[in-house]
């Protein structure tokens, strides 16, 4: 498995007004409504956006006190354009080696976990992507490459579905993936991807990768607890009926995760 991860950083706003002599200290504070939340605002004259096709700057006038002060006990970024670093951890996800298909073997099931921790108060999302090789084929004719496939004989397991539903193979041979977890929804309820006998889940909701997609398979509109939160990435395959070819068949999974 693959990850990528951003470290993204939102505006602190420390300002200081200054009128005639006297002085009022002007502290960040959060503004809400029940369609926005502002994480922080700011006292100044003025400020714009512009951008361009090659570039993109904002600037601030008529603040004061801005720019970093610090000591061995503490830090201040001070001003508008200063910016408060948001935190973001991802552990690696381990490979999965599923169990070979086999005569008397019709399904196999495999999973991995990663554990996201963030300390971003908008939360954050996850989402994966499936990438297969170009010599792969769309066998079942859902408008893009089977996500399991062997591209040495460029034969493919058929994505189970572009939608999510329980599990279901019929005079067929496919694969699908599915999750749980605490920040995962319109997965299911299950917590465990087997059903018994390397079967896949009779409860959690499954689907196809149809690998031009990237799907969200998990999300948090908070931050997560120190420990984190975990996610866990459920694969299955089943034939039906009809034997899958032998092959090696493999799918490479990217997980991108955003602070939102």
């Amino acid at each position: 498995m693959k990850f990528l991860g951003w470290k993204l950083k939102f505006k602190l706003v420390l300002g200081i007004l200054f009128l005639v002599g006297f002085s009022m200290t002007t502290s960040a504070f959060v503004t809400s409504s029940t369609n926005y939340r502002l994480q922080s605002d700011s006292l100044n004259t003025s400020g714009l956006l512009s951008s361009s096709t090659s570039y993109r700057i904002e600037d601030t006038t008529g603040e004061l006190g801005t720019g970093i002060a610090s000591s061995t006990t503490y830090k201040v970024l001070g001003g508008y354009q200063q910016m408060q670093e948001v935190s973001l951890a991802l552990t690696s996800a381990s490979d999965i080696v599923m169990t070979p298909l086999t005569l008397t073997q019709n399904t196999s099931v495999g999973s991995t976990a990663w554990t996201v921790i963030t300390d971003s108060p908008a939360g954050y999302s996850v989402t994966v992507y499936a990438t297969v090789s170009d010599a792969c084929g769309d066998r079942d004719g859902g408008g893009a490459i089977d996500a399991l496939c062997d591209s040495a004989t460029t034969e493919s397991f058929a994505d189970i579905a572009v939608f999510k539903h329980l599990w279901n193979v019929s005079n067929e041979y496919a694969f699908g993936y599915s999750a749980y977890g605490d920040d995962v929804t319109g997965h299911g309820t299950d917590t465990d991807c087997i059903a018994g006998a390397n079967a896949p889940s009779d409860s959690l909701l499954w689907q196809g990768f149809h690998s031009t997609t990237a799907y969200q398979i998990a999300s948090s509109t908070t931050r997560t607890e120190p420990a984190g939160t975990v996610t866990t990435m459920c694969v299955a395959t089943e034939q039906d009926t009809i034997f899958a070819p032998s092959g090696t068949y493999y799918a490479t999974t990217t997980i991108t995760v955003l602070t939102l």
